[in-house]
């Protein structure tokens, strides 16, 4: 059988078992996505809303905005932008305030007041803190985050703290990594670059840490950009604060995040939630550039179709990225099943779909993909990732990669995880899964290096067919992984063949996976096999799309 078979008949989706995986810079799956969505969805009525209000305040009702048409073209629904489906920019909000979080039962509260930066905190400035740089500084104190007790805390330059390990990756500074990644609080997790201009100071008390960005830029290629003042006071008593004097820079992430997707997450308007209480991470993105709503496009689409369609798959000809540094991303709507490792959902109904919606893929703007589907996106050169290949990861991310064992030195790490805890991490031997990681080759113990990924982006594993219900668990061989290579697992390179390094081979069989995650739920004598996909095209209003 040819494992990386795809069958389209209509819209109906056979997988034999697929192909393909995906991503620009990186992929914009996470774990919990479907939360950021249906908020960016809120925020976008309210938007819509007030622009009405000001409408017919203004005797301008007459000239409201058309709502865009609907169409079948053969297969494929062409559907028209307007202000509903299509969310337009959200900048930043908090200038001149301060976000108050206290350590409140099993979480925070969360008090947005008026902006108190002091200037006398600031301190002295971290020598040679570079662009993309970090630096461990002692605390004056313990300090209890999220239940964990520190010692230290990384300052990292773009805009924010980090603890247990520094951060200095390139990698898109967005919520998914945020929320995934390191225990961290975000000022502006953003690209800022001190190096260029201004200064990241610090002050260091028995009772309190003031780090503060004065005047630091956002990274620009040429010449100096947007500027920046902002401080994270981390007090002894558990409060922390994030205070804003003057910010230009109009995008960004901001919260508290325990990491590793630990507790749950909030995401919300934290302006809007100034006096509640959260147990997890508790963050907000603002977005320079409009954005896809899928969850009101999904909505459109129920409207004249029924209800019969397990993944609606979006592209659009509107030049939309699905984010920054981002090709494309997978929103989980509703799942029941378990043993794989992702979390019960159900907000279908939120998508217009009552019963059977599962998945939602925006798949950005069809202008970055070849016309040919086996062509390699320049993109993603290196992971060798085509078309077809983006769409099967994407659509893989229904059930992968989110199962793993325990680090049997440290239980709270998943190594068979990456980044943003939903792809296979790039030390594990994922046999060229479409959910990255890379086949690797063991030479033995008796050479150095001892380890080289000889394949990239191939198919779906043997693993992944288990976890996603299509084998028995019989069918998975033993697997392995290397511990100890010096390739971070949160700020991974994307798959890449030729990689030569060395470490500690950890031997994995299904059954730890299984003791681990659970047994898989329906298991593949009875689990879906075959998938319905709606594939829908947003074009500007009043453009007919050429072949």
């Amino acid at each position: 059988m040819n494992v990386s078979r795809i069958t389209l008949i209509g819209l109906v989706f056979v997988p034999w078992i697929c192909s393909g995986k995906g991503a620009k810079e990186t992929c914009g799956t996470y774990p919990e996505r479907v939360l950021e969505e249906l908020l960016q969805s809120h925020l976008n009525g309210e938007q819509r809303q007030v622009r009405d209000l000001y409408r017919k305040l203004s005797g301008l009702a007459a000239v409201e905005e058309v709502r865009g048409a609907s169409r079948d073209v053969g297969n494929l629904v062409v559907m028209e932008e307007d202000e509903g489906i299509i969310s337009r920019r959200k900048t930043f909000t908090l200038n001149g305030r301060t976000l108050r979080f206290t350590p409140a039962a099993t979480g925070y509260r969360l008090d947005v007041v008026a902006g108190n930066y002091d200037a006398a905190e600031q301190g002295s400035a971290v020598a040679d803190l570079g662009d993309d740089d970090t630096r461990e500084v002692r605390l004056g104190f313990e300090l209890t985050y999220f239940g964990q007790r520190f010692r230290s805390v990384y300052v990292n330059s773009d805009g924010n703290l980090s603890f247990g390990a520094g951060d200095g990756s390139t990698l898109t500074r967005s919520l998914g990594r945020l929320l995934s990644g390191l225990p961290r609080i975000a000022g502006l997790f953003e690209d800022l670059d001190p190096s260029r201009a201004g200064s990241v100071n610090v002050l260091s008390q028995a009772d309190r840490m003031v780090v503060s960005w004065v005047r630091v830029p956002e990274y620009s290629s040429f010449g100096v950009g947007p500027l920046n003042t902002f401080q994270i006071r981390l007090l002894a008593t558990g409060v922390i604060e994030i205070a804003y004097q003057t910010m230009d820079s109009e995008e960004g992430v901001v919260g508290i995040a325990p990491g590793d997707l630990q507790a749950g997450t909030n995401v919300v308007s934290l302006i809007d939630s100034s006096g509640r209480s959260f147990v997890g991470a508790v963050a907000e993105r603002f977005a320079l550039q409009e954005s896809l709503d899928t969850v009101t496009a999904s909505q459109r689409f129920f409207e004249t179709h029924e209800d019969a369609y397990d993944y609606l798959v979006f592209y659009n000809a509107l030049g939309i990225t699905a984010g920054t540094g981002v090709v494309a991303f997978e929103v989980t709507v509703r799942n029941q099943r378990t043993g794989f490792g992702d979390s019960i959902v159900e907000a279908g109904a939120q998508y217009g779909s009552p019963r059977r919606l599962q998945a939602v893929l925006n798949m950005g703007p069809v202008t970055q993909y070849p016309v040919d589907p086996n062509a390699v996106v320049p993109s993603r050169f290196s992971s060798r990732d085509t078309p077809t290949t983006i769409l099967a990861h994407e659509a893989g991310h229904l059930f992968l990669a989110f199962a793993s064992v325990r680090d049997p030195n440290n239980p709270s790490v998943r190594p068979m995880l990456g980044r943003q805890s939903a792809h296979w991490n790039f030390t594990f031997n994922s046999e060229a899964s479409l959910l990255e990681g890379n086949r690797i080759q063991d030479k033995g113990p008796g050479v150095s290096p001892r380890f080289e990924t000889v394949a990239v982006t191939e198919g779906y594993s043997l693993l992944d067919q288990y976890l996603m219900g299509f084998r028995p668990k019989e069918d998975v061989p033993p697997m392995f992984y290397v511990s100890g290579a010096g390739i971070n697992a949160f700020f991974p390179p994307p798959p890449t063949l030729g990689v030569r390094f060395d470490g500690v081979r950890r031997d994995v069989d299904i059954d730890q996976v299984i003791a681990e995650m659970g047994r898989r739920t329906p298991d593949h004598t009875v689990a879906q096999r075959k998938f319905r996909f709606g594939f829908v095209l947003v074009v500007p209003k009043g453009v007919e799309p050429d072949a």
